[in-house]
């Protein structure tokens, strides 16, 4: 009988070591359900900047997990934010400061977060627009990869809106769909660069499987009804909000023009700004101006469009809650939500993206801890109102997978927030616009330098608008001081200029970059001109060696200036 009781005792402790084996090894590795939206701003109902805004979705999200009320992004464009957030790194050290190509391109040794899960035995997946352009572009940090995004988020075809791209007359027929564009009425392209006009907005009627954004959504909702042998990580990259604003009618019917509220704005907003900073609120480089907006006297309808998209890309992601909450996944998997950036929709006379502004830079992050493992002290649906950035995904969800820590990583792993949002937490976040413009957010200041050395600085205590700018007050010498200390250097570059409307980068290697602020890609540093403008460059190599100049930041002022 003793030998009996010894053998049951020894089995259930051998059974009990086993479980808890099996479910340390399920708590080191759970699941990760990674969520993208393009151009989303802080225009959601929990954060409460657009209450009427629609998304009871990314509400639930919030009410599940961590809401992180002060997330900025590292670049308020869609493929350097991408870039850090997926390697880790700021565009200083990637050298991705624009929509050309990928991080492979540039730092083509990075490892970037589906890879690294890969490498680890996790099953990599993804969908739709994750590390930019929007298909999978990086095929080695996954395992398989489902639909694209269509045609700019639309179910239109390129040879449709190249089409009436070229003739505006023509009607794209299908089915029940008879559509002439632009649907706004505004005939100005948006971006000449581009093929097709993307700065429209309108119902369509269609379903919303019909859209890129919807058969992304089936497409993961089939992946959580699978059964895997190893943990999983599933990225799902919606591509709205993003501009066109098409959507399903149904969503359109949501909010009613007449009581759609306008932005808070004053007039003569860019009047005490430098000539910088005004070219980043005018230039319509990454959507229409904001005085042509008003000329057409679609205001208020493209804010609806903004919000339609928005509550379409909600219930998107509610799609996704309901098949992981009904998956054998539900209880080990780790949520994040994020967006790339903001979105301007007015404010600073500004309509789109890629200025160093609050409403650009300011975006929406939630994290959701697995249910059967969440950390210590961690409270669903705690808001956080510290500081944080996109760079901080990648070592946190490192190290709430229990994965190996990535020693090279710029961010800060958030999980002691996660555990306590009151802890101390003091780090000013940077946002690179191009190279050599930067914009610092501590919890009092907006500090913006730009590559010419011209300043802005806001007070968020008594101006969280940014309407005010006080870099010219010798009173605040000292605060703008200490906020440029926090700027990065890409150690490549010996010198910025400005001469006019040119920009010349000069790296320490003795080439020289050059572009023209007011071309429509110049103002992002897309297309180097120097070798189509070498009386330009002979001018500024010539100008800053007679004048023995080795300062950092340079602004030439001459007949030829147009400050």
């Amino acid at each position: 009988m003793k030998y009996k009781l010894l053998f049951i005792s020894l089995f259930f402790c051998f059974v009990n070591t086993e479980m808890n084996h099996a479910q340390n090894k399920d708590k080191a590795h759970p699941n990760v359900l990674f969520i993208v939206v393009d151009d989303m701003n802080d225009w959601i109902h929990c954060l409460n900047n657009y209450p009427d805004a629609v998304t009871p979705n990314i509400d639930r999200l919030a009410n599940i997990g961590m809401l992180f009320t002060n997330t900025m992004c590292v670049s308020p464009l869609c493929g350097p934010s991408r870039a850090a957030v997926f390697t880790g790194k700021r565009p200083e050290t990637t050298h991705v400061y624009h929509n050309i190509g990928d991080y492979t391109d540039y730092a083509p040794n990075e490892i970037s977060i589906p890879e690294y899960f890969k490498n680890a035995g996790y099953y990599s997946m993804g969908a739709g627009k994750l590390i930019h352009p929007t298909g999978n572009v990086v095929p080695k940090a996954f395992h398989e990869y489902g639909p694209g995004t269509g045609i700019v988020g639309t179910p239109f075809t390129d040879e449709e809106l190249l089409t009436v791209n070229m003739d505006p007359t023509v009607v794209i027929k299908r089915g029940k769909q008879h559509v002439t564009l632009p649907m706004n009425g505004i005939s100005t392209l948006d971006r000449p660069s581009n093929r097709w006009s993307t700065f429209d907005w309108g119902p369509l009627d269609v379903k919303d499987c019909d859209m890129p954004d919807g058969k992304i959504a089936l497409w993961t909702v089939d992946k959580l009804k699978n059964n895997y042998k190893t943990p999983f990580f599933l990225a799902a990259g919606f591509y709205k909000p993003h501009q066109p604003f098409f959507a399903p009618r149904k969503y359109f019917d949501m909010y009613d023009q007449q009581s759609v509220s306008l932005p808070s704005t004053i007039a003569g907003d860019l009047n005490d700004l430098p000539w910088i900073g005004k070219q980043f609120g005018l230039l319509p480089w990454t959507a229409g101006t904001h005085k042509t907006v008003t000329e057409y006297g679609q205001w208020k309808e493209g804010i609806r469009g903004y919000l339609a998209v928005i509550s379409f890309a909600d219930t998107q992601v509610g799609k996704l809650l309901d098949a992981l909450e009904n998956s054998p996944y539900s209880d080990n998997t780790l949520i994040i939500f994020w967006s790339d950036h903001g979105w301007h929709l007015g404010e600073k006379e500004h309509w789109g993206k890629f200025t160093p502004w609050e409403r650009s830079v300011h975006t929406s992050m939630i994290i959701v801890p697995p249910k059967k493992y969440q950390p210590k002290g961690f409270t669903p649906g705690t808001r956080c109102d510290a500081l944080v950035s996109l760079l901080d995904i990648y070592p946190t969800i490192l190290e709430m997978c229990h994965l190996e820590p990535k020693t090279d990583l710029e961010g800060q792993s958030l999980l002691p927030l996660l555990m306590n949002p009151d802890t101390a937490w003091d780090f000013p976040q940077v946002t690179t616009i191009g190279i050599g413009n930067h914009s610092i957010r501590t919890k009092n200041w907006r500090y913006i330098k730009y590559f010419d050395g011209t300043e802005e600085l806001y007070d968020h205590r008594s101006d969280p608008e940014e309407w005010f700018n006080l870099a010219g007050n010798p009173k605040y010498q000292n605060i703008k001081q200490r906020l440029s200390g926090y700027i990065p250097e890409d150690k490549r570059v010996k010198q910025f200029v400005r001469w006019s409307k040119w920009k010349a980068v000069i790296p320490n290697n003795g080439s020289f970059l050059l572009f023209d602020i007011l071309e429509p890609s110049g103002i992002s540093d897309q297309h180097n001109v120097a070798d189509d403008n070498a009386d330009v460059v002979r001018y500024i190599r010539t100008y800053l060696k007679e004048k023995n100049i080795h300062a950092k930041y340079v602004k030439i002022t001459d007949c030829n200036n147009i400050d």
